[in-house]
């Protein structure tokens, strides 16, 4: 189960990156998508979803997420 805020960070990146040729947002556009104060904030959401098996971040790349799968 996931919460509210993370079920619209990952409805963001997915749209995202529907529109953009599969390149993911970076974390300021997540961010500002979600009304967000930080970056930190987009960064313990990101790091939520990876803990559950939403998604995967490929070290040592920038942008680089990828959904696993959606709830």
């Amino acid at each position: 189960m996931i919460t509210a805020r993370q079920g619209e960070l990952l409805r963001f990146i997915k749209q995202y990156c529907l529109e953009n040729q599969g390149t993911p947002p970076s974390y300021d556009e997540m961010k500002e998508a979600l009304n967000l104060s930080s970056k930190s904030s987009v960064n313990a959401l990101i790091t939520s979803l990876e803990a559950r098996g939403y998604i995967r971040r490929i070290p040592y790349f920038a942008r680089a997420i990828e959904i696993i799968r959606m709830p």
